[in-house]
């Protein structure tokens, strides 16, 4: 736990053990000032992102017990995955506030929600470059204006859409099919089927100790009857 000026920071040793750096835990972590202190475009994105964080959070843990679940509680949940995603940050990586708010509104678009979890770095990086077209104008409105307007809302999104166009799955496209492990095992039992006879014909060859001859028992002995003595 961190202590700050106007509240504390709590770090996460179950995030860090996730490799989301920084392990900064969204739900104990508090501040005084609050959203006081933030940007106009931040406060207009960052409530329902925090909202959608904290539930995911608390559904994840039934989903590590194999509970079923619903469509609805599917797609919390993978919402959440990219959030959680799109929250790491590398070290010595500064992100420019353009950056930033485009990140946040396509997460709350659910934008991200279509792209494959193993390409999220690679979108977020290609919506980081997207950000340096947003116009010079509404760049400087979002350091200075009140309330982000919803022409300038607008346009970053569209700028975030056609960002990551390229990183959705086309429509119709299938998974690369996984090799099936019972298909390759068939034609190995064939064989061992076409050998088995070969083995029990072998077998019936080699003589069993039950075959062996016999030995006959020992013919007994007569012993010779006495004489009988003659009388004189």
């Amino acid at each position: 736990m961190i202590s700050i000026t106007d509240g504390q920071i709590y770090l996460s040793p179950t995030l860090f053990e996730l490799g989301m750096l920084p392990a900064v835990d969204v739900g104990k972590s508090v501040s005084r000032v609050g959203g006081k202190a933030q940007r106009a475009a931040y406060r207009a994105v960052a409530g329902d992102i925090k909202l959608g964080y904290a539930q995911f959070e608390e559904l994840e843990t039934f989903s590590r017990f194999g509970a079923r679940l619903d469509e609805d509680t599917r797609k919390i949940i993978e919402h959440g995955r990219r959030i959680r995603a799109c929250l790491k940050q590398p070290e010595y990586s500064p992100v420019s506030v353009p950056a930033q708010i485009a990140v946040l509104l396509a997460l709350t678009a659910e934008f991200f929600d279509s792209v494959p979890l193993e390409k999220m770095t690679d979108a977020e990086h290609a919506l980081h470059e997207a950000a340096a077209d947003i116009p010079a104008e509404v760049c400087k409105r979002l350091d200075t204006a009140e309330k982000l307007s919803d022409e300038d809302r607008k346009t970053i999104i569209e700028i975030a859409r056609k960002a990551l166009e390229k990183f959705k799955p086309k429509p119709g496209e299938k998974p690369e099919p996984k090799p099936d492990v019972k298909a390759e095992l068939k034609p190995e039992a064939n064989v061992k089927s076409k050998q088995e006879p070969e083995n029990k014909s072998e077998k019936d060859t080699q003589p069993k100790a039950e075959d062996k001859p016999k030995s006959k028992p020992d013919a007994k002995l007569d012993k010779p009857k006495p004489e009988p003595e003659e009388k004189s």
